[in-house]
């Protein structure tokens, strides 16, 4: 029976230019990066993507359980020769992305709730579920909360918000799924995933949790496909339908 849905976030609850946001927030971060360590500013750009690559693209042994905060930080270091770690460095960072950050939100990165998405996410409440955000955690939570503030999610309760600090693997490995669904206390089997991307919004390998598609294309391993705007509206009957397969697949 579903017990919890949980939400990708960037372009399912809020509607971004996310390109954009990366390209200012890697390049912001970037300068921070060479004006810190006195670097070149092309080798402090190349540094700090080519360790945002290596975590996006999940580079690392299969018994590695650093979280994805501490990779992030380690490799960054080892190319740019910066101690990110350092409390001092790192606090610039965080106060980058706590202060500066929110006000970067232009007509470019566009970014603001997505249509239907509080709907939804009232629907799903409303009928006595959990909810989670599931967002990539390829960024710090003071990053995440940035972006949840652009979406006006900070009041809805989450029973989980997953970030770099928090997790190992970023998506769509099944780790990442199966640690968050832990936390969560469910099995695959009893959550239904919302998201919008059809590479990252689906775990690899499958692990059993189903996904609902908000995206513009139609994947055929999607439970439901539609906008956001449609899920919220039916949200009933998706329900519905989740339950009655979970029942005949137990039977």
């Amino acid at each position: 029976m579903l017990k919890a849905v949980a939400f990708d976030m960037d372009d399912t609850l809020l509607s971004i230019n996310l390109s954009a946001f990366i390209a200012v927030f890697a390049k912001d971060e970037a300068a921070l990066l060479a004006d810190i360590g006195r670097k070149n500013p092309f080798a402090a750009f190349a540094a700090y993507s080519g360790a945002m690559i290596d975590l996006n693209n999940n580079v690392r042994e299969p018994d590695d359980t650093r979280t994805n905060r501490a990779f992030f930080d380690d490799e960054l270091t080892r190319r740019s020769g910066v101690a990110v770690t350092d409390p001092v460095i790192a606090e610039v960072f965080d106060y980058y992305e706590r202060e500066i950050l929110p006000r970067k939100n232009d007509r470019l990165i566009a970014a603001c709730p997505r249509a239907g998405a509080h709907e939804a996410l009232e629907q799903v409440l409303g009928r006595g579920l959990k909810v989670a955000l599931f967002t990539n955690p390829s960024f710090s939570r003071t990053c995440i909360a940035c972006r949840m503030g652009w979406a006006e999610l900070t009041d809805v309760p989450f029973e989980l918000v997953t970030d770099m600090e928090n997790t190992t693997r970023v998506k769509p490995s099944d780790i990442y799924y199966r640690e968050s669904l832990e936390r969560l206390g469910l099995a695959p089997e009893e959550v239904l995933m919302v998201g919008n991307d059809a590479k990252r919004d689906f775990p690899t390998p499958d692990c059993g949790l189903r996904t609902a598609y908000v995206g513009s294309r139609r994947p055929a391993r999607a439970f439901w496909s539609g906008s956001m705007e449609e899920f919220a509206r039916d949200f009933a009957q998706i329900e519905e339908r989740f339950n009655a397969e979970s029942k005949a697949e137990d039977a």
